[in-house]
């Protein structure tokens, strides 16, 4: 088991509207599946949104996100 997880999950209770992926393989950054990819590209674009209009918003490349 991951010896992290648990001050994760007590940050995530600190958190608005957290955005969460599951995955198997403890304190990495996994592979993702299709499932985990599209909640990731999700996030990424609400961030996106929320930057200032005066800062030039980067643009997601999603073939770069898939390996």
């Amino acid at each position: 088991m991951d010896f992290l997880k648990p001050y994760g999950l007590e940050l995530l209770e600190t958190c608005v509207d957290p955005v969460v992926i599951h995955h198997p393989k403890g304190h990495t950054i996994p592979r993702l599946d299709e499932k985990g990819l599209e909640i990731m590209l999700e996030f990424i674009q609400r961030i996106q949104n929320v930057l200032p209009e005066k800062e030039e918003k980067p643009q997601l490349n999603e073939e770069l996100l898939v390996l």
